[in-house]
């Protein structure tokens, strides 16, 4: 079995929220690259998906549905309060020790909403919609 990388596109179920053992699914925004003033290694941004609970959704930008990715089993929003930077290379090593699990891929009609949706957010954090314009338009 080839040893998974992070890249584009990449979904994870990654620890979060109140509960222990919870996991939510983080979509990967970015190419891992380097950005001035992260080091040397090279990141990555990850999306939070979060399912909407008795009509409650923070933000509307980008609504997902069933058939939007395999994960999806209702109805779920892009919560950008949570978008996470994270070394690649962490990532990656989170995977193989089986800590962070992988899922299917998103489309890249999926990956190219999601994107759209950060660039209109108003809750994402400055700094990380700043690094997906500089990667974006390079």
């Amino acid at each position: 079995m080839a040893q998974w990388s992070c890249q584009k596109g990449s979904t994870l179920l990654i620890p979060s929220g109140p509960k222990d053992g919870h996991k939510h699914l983080f979509a990967v925004m970015i190419t891992p690259t380097g950005v001035d003033g992260y080091g040397k290694e090279s990141i990555v941004l990850m999306a939070c998906v979060t399912s909407i609970k008795q009509g409650v959704i923070n933000e509307d930008i980008c609504v997902l549905h069933i058939g939007d990715h395999p994960f999806i089993e209702h109805s779920s929003f892009i919560d950008y309060r949570f978008t996470r930077l994270e070394k690649a290379k962490f990532v990656e090593t989170k995977v193989q020790a089986g800590e962070f699990v992988e899922k299917e891929p998103c489309s890249p009609e999926l990956v190219k909403r999601i994107i759209q949706g950060a660039l209109k957010s108003r809750k994402i954090n400055r700094e990380y919609k700043k690094i997906l314009e500089e990667v974006l338009f390079k």
